[in-house]
């Protein structure tokens, strides 16, 4: 008979989904059900219907007006209206009836053309009448033509609120001609119409909207605002949060009611449209829906404090051992073995957490073996990067001193290679005292300066006794020294310099070379700098980046060269070492 397999062999997968089904089907259900019925009443009613009716009414509405603001600027320049302005008194009669039954009828046209069009006006101040599109009436309305004059100073706000009527108003020549008035032509809009078409904006109860100009504080409603909402618009829409903004919304609270109001701008009509929505109309039917939420809450916190127990003893303490034992890895801890019981994925978690642990110490041991037989192969480059034309002159000036029968120099010549060449052939160590490296690099400067007798001037500074037997890689300093010479100082005739000096930093050494040629250019710097910083392949694999690369792989990153350019204008490279005081107080 076969036995059921156990839970204890069961997948944490397996596990974990039968028990999100337990948890989460019952609240699921409630979820879905609130989600559904919130969202479809939040998101239709107050996005929906509210702002994308603001953004439709404002895109319509402002396209009427732009077609009534264009027909207003062809009227003002009307052949009949300018015969009227310039030469009516030369007309007889007859053609001057004619000319103004004329100006009429276009201007009963411009009237019926919308139906946001209530009536039109044209005053001729120099004649001293107007001409109306519903009435034979000439007379000039004196407050009316102040108003129309005085609208023509604001730029971009075609505009004029007079005696709680909208007009659009051309007034001719402009007012920043400074000249008299000879022609203003108002465009009286319905009020009828404009109350209509903001009761259309928003439709639920006890919603309104209305068109609110904060410049010359005013506001046009839709018949049924009250004041106290209407002076509530107009601060909510001057707070300084919506500065500059074309659209937003925010909450008024009248008389104890609270409002959602949404508002957009029109830069062509230099207004906002603002509509509001009562609160309780939209959200409250949320209000069932927050008794749920609590009830959910309690019960949903009930389940996932036993769940989170559960799943404490069935994740969490497997996953803490393991955690454990990574952190005893990264202490260097590399002798770590966990086992698992049970037949699930922690089990092969653990298994490869040990293969993991083995190959590491596989791969440390590799890795260090290559770290030493790179050093060891780039020091071996070093030394057979020896300069033949450095040998072949030290060996011609040595012939010269022994035909002139200078045989002190020549002895100390001898010498100077003797040690030279006895330091670059050693092989039997990779290290040595930074003062022998230093003994090293001033025979070789000994050996230019008999060469160069005179041209060239070496200057070195002293070197920190706490770091004299400093242990550091061989032949780190020569190959500096040595670049100075045959890329900058080589050709100099004379008034060549060498500064080689020694600073002791907060927990490292610079060592400074620096000349004074004059071949470096700023493209062949920045070349050596990208170089030096691995942003650019070295073609050439030179003594100056073996150096370099030689001292990140016994120092790390953070040291090596660093190039720049000398006071005296050619090529400053400094050497960074690290403070060690096991190696510094030997």
């Amino acid at each position: 008979m076969i036995s059921p397999p156990s839970v204890r062999n069961f997948s944490i997968f397996t596990k974990l989904v039968a028990s999100l089904l337990i948890v989460m089907l019952p609240i699921y259900g409630i979820s879905f059900y609130m989600n559904q019925t919130a969202e479809e009443n939040v998101h239709n009613e107050i996005s929906k219907a509210v702002v994308s009716s603001v953004h439709f009414y404002v895109s319509s509405f402002e396209t009427e007006m732009q077609r009534l603001m264009r027909l207003n600027k062809e009227l003002i320049f009307d052949d009949d209206i300018q015969k009227m302005v310039t030469i009516a008194e030369a007309m007889d009669d007859y053609t001057r009836a004619q000319t103004i039954l004329s100006i009429k009828n276009k201007l009963y046209l411009l009237k019926t053309s919308s139906p946001y069009v209530n009536d039109v006006r044209v005053y001729i101040p120099t004649l001293g009448r107007g001409i109306f599109a519903s009435s034979f009436d000439n007379h000039i309305a004196e407050d009316e033509l102040g108003a129309l004059e005085k609208a023509g100073n604001r730029y971009n706000a075609p505009f004029t609120y007079w005696k709680n009527r909208l007009l659009l108003s051309e007034v001719y020549p402009p007012p920043f001609q400074n000249v008299d008035t000879t022609i203003a032509l108002a465009v009286e809009l319905s009020n009828e119409q404009l109350r209509h078409s903001l009761n259309q904006i928003s439709q639920v109860k006890d919603s309104g909207a209305a068109f609110v100009n904060i410049e010359q504080n005013w506001i046009f409603s839709d018949g049924k605002t009250s004041g106290d909402i209407m002076a509530a618009l107009q601060q909510l829409i001057a707070e300084p949060q919506f500065k500059d903004q074309t659209s937003g919304q925010g909450n008024l609270t009248v008389q104890g009611v609270d409002y959602i109001a949404t508002f957009e701008y029109s830069k062509l009509l230099d207004t906002y449209l603002a509509v509001y929505v009562p609160k309780e109309e939209v959200l409250g039917p949320l209000a069932k829906y927050r008794t749920l939420l609590w009830l959910l809450s309690i019960i949903s916190t009930a389940v996932l404090v036993l769940f989170a127990y559960w799943i404490f003893r069935l994740i969490h303490q497997p996953l803490k051992r393991l955690v454990i034992s990574f952190r005893q890895v990264e202490k260097g801890n590399l002798k770590v073995e966990i086992h698992h019981q049970n037949k699930d994925e922690f089990h092969y978690l653990y298994e490869q957490f040990n293969a993991m642990v083995r190959q590491l110490n596989h791969l440390i041991r590799e890795v260090y073996e290559e770290r030493i037989r790179s050093q060891q192969s780039e020091l071996k480059q070093l030394q057979s990067q020896i300069n033949p034309h450095f040998l072949y002159n030290s060996f011609f000036i040595l012939q010269g001193l022994v035909r002139m029968n200078d045989n002190a120099t020549a002895e100390t010549m001898m010498q100077y290679l003797g040690d030279y060449f006895k330091f670059i052939t050693r092989t039997g160590t990779e290290h040595v005292t930074l003062e022998q490296e230093i003994s090293h690099a001033r025979a070789y400067t000994d050996i230019q300066s008999i060469r160069f007798y005179g041209n060239i001037e070496v200057e070195w500074g002293d070197v920190p006794q706490s770091y004299a037997k400093l242990q550091v890689p061989r032949i780190i300093l020569q190959p500096l020294v040595e670049n100075a010479y045959v890329h900058a100082l080589e050709d100099k005739l004379e008034g060549g310099l060498l500064n080689i000096r020694f600073e002791e930093r907060d927990g490292y050494l610079l060592i400074i070379v620096e000349d004074n040629g004059d071949k470096l250019r700023d493209d062949a710097l920045m070349t050596i700098q990208e170089q030096l910083r691995g942003r650019k392949p070295i073609k050439e694999y030179t003594g100056l980046f073996n150096v370099h690369r030689r001292l990140q792989l016994k120092y790390g990153d953070h040291f090596g060269l660093h190039a720049a350019r000398s006071v005296w204008g050619g090529l400053r490279v400094e050497l960074k070492i690290p403070y060690q005081e096991e190696e510094r107080h030997v």
